[in-house]
């Protein structure tokens, strides 16, 4: 526009000129005058941008407030600002692209707008684009100004479940005294075993001792608090489905309620991711339900190992022997699966005594109904004859909200 602009004003000026018309001459002289006055006025400068969000980090669903801050020291015209949002997000509330006129006086504008992200994980804001320009846009500066922020989004929790519509009586207890590694010591033999620094010396095995010619001590086992460990799975057959609906995503809700809910009553907690072989030791208190539920969001997209749920039981029989707890198996079991679920479960109640919980998570009727039926009657006829190997809650996401399944499961449990 300003260039067909600057071409007609030379046109009617070489025009008058050569027909010797001073009307046309003064035509074109007027608009050449208001460009050359407007080339020599600068755009917007010295911008500063300043953002902040009400929240660094949030569960899903929830919206956070972004605060801008805007000053513009000098020139004059447009300022034009735009925050681009990143993937998965949705604009809930205000807008992320303002434009403002800075006239004589310097600019100071502060707007908010909220966003709410739609998918769990880490999300980047990057900086804020400004494009300014002098009031006939002669002339225009673009920058990028301001920071990037950091915007963590892990899953939707329920807080409090009530437990309604379940029987009367629990079927799965947890032993009313396990046993930890931090606990009082019992007065229950354990084992003999070497003497490590710091052992009392009362505990010493004198006869064993002079018998073998090395230090030996007596240990005993420790009183400690209930334990519950979440052995999840994190191979491929979690991975199914879309981004956000995946059996692995429902895992990570369903296993931070849980937690959430024993972790209040003073549980040891823990977790063993399947296929990444992360272990968290058991422990109590509000950071072990941020290591649990950083450690399932870490690993959602790490392609997992050929790890079977038998030989993650055998590394894990340490644990199991120190703090005797319920085990809550949560997979999506299917035919494929079904012997090597199968043998874990055996070893988990080989060495556990008792049997565990399985949760399987099917997302399959959501994706496609026909084909979602099909591996419906497949998987339940697997479960069927894992029943006697331990304790199944089936969820589907699709038929069954979060808070159902909850309910149901901790109403099983003692």
């Amino acid at each position: 526009m300003k260039k067909r602009l600057v071409g007609y004003v030379l046109w009617a000026l070489i025009l008058g000129t050569a027909l010797l018309a001073p009307g046309m001459i003064a035509l074109a002289v007027v608009p050449l005058s208001v460009l050359a006055l407007a080339a020599l006025i600068d755009p917007p400068g010295k911008i500063e941008v300043r953002k902040r969000l009400s929240k660094r980090e949030i569960r899903l669903g929830e919206e956070v407030e972004v605060e801008v801050e805007v000053s513009v020291e000098r020139g004059l015209g447009i300022v034009a600002v735009k925050d681009r949002l990143p993937r998965s997000t949705a604009l809930t509330a205000g807008s992320n692209a303002r434009a403002f006129f800075k006239g004589p006086k310097p600019l100071r504008v502060h707007y908010t707008y909220r966003i709410k992200p739609t998918l769990r994980g880490t999300y980047t804001l990057p900086r804020t684009e400004v494009t300014a320009r002098n009031p006939l846009g002669t002339r225009y500066r673009w920058g990028i100004y301001g920071r990037e922020l950091r915007l963590i989004a892990v899953p939707a929790m329920i807080r409090a479940v009530p437990v309604t519509g379940t029987r009367r009586k629990a079927r799965i207890s947890v032993p009313e005294t396990s046993f930890s590694i931090r606990g009082p010591i019992s007065t229950d033999f354990k084992e003999i075993r070497d003497y490590r620094t710091g052992d009392p010396m009362k505990l010493i095995n004198w006869k064993a001792t002079a018998r073998t010619g090395r230090v030996l001590v007596n240990e005993f086992e420790r009183e400690g608090k209930k334990a519950v460990l979440f052995i999840v799975d994190a191979r491929e057959e979690m991975k199914v489905g879309t981004e956000g609906e995946s059996p692995y995503e429902h895992a990570m809700k369903l296993v931070a309620s849980t937690a959430h809910h024993y972790l209040r009553r003073d549980y040891h907690v823990g977790l063993y991711l399947l296929g990444a072989r992360k272990f968290l030791p058991p422990t109590t208190g509000r950071r072990q339900l941020e290591s649990i539920v950083r450690t399932m969001m870490d690993f959602e997209r790490v392609p997992g190992e050929e790890e079977s749920l038998s030989d993650a039981v055998e590394r894990l029989k340490r644990a199991l022997v120190q703090y005797s707890p319920l085990v809550i198996y949560v997979s999506n079991v299917l035919e494929g699966t079904k012997e090597d679920t199968t043998r874990g479960l055996r070893t988990v109640g080989r060495v556990e005594r008792r049997r565990p919980v399985l949760v399987d998570v099917s997302v399959y009727p959501t994706l496609d109904e026909r084909t979602g039926t099909l591996i419906e009657l497949e998987k339940r006829a697997v479960l069927g004859e894992l029943e006697g190997l331990a304790h199944v809650v089936r969820w589907v996401p699709g038929r069954e909200d979060l808070g159902e399944t909850l309910s149901k499961l901790l109403g099983e449990i003692a």
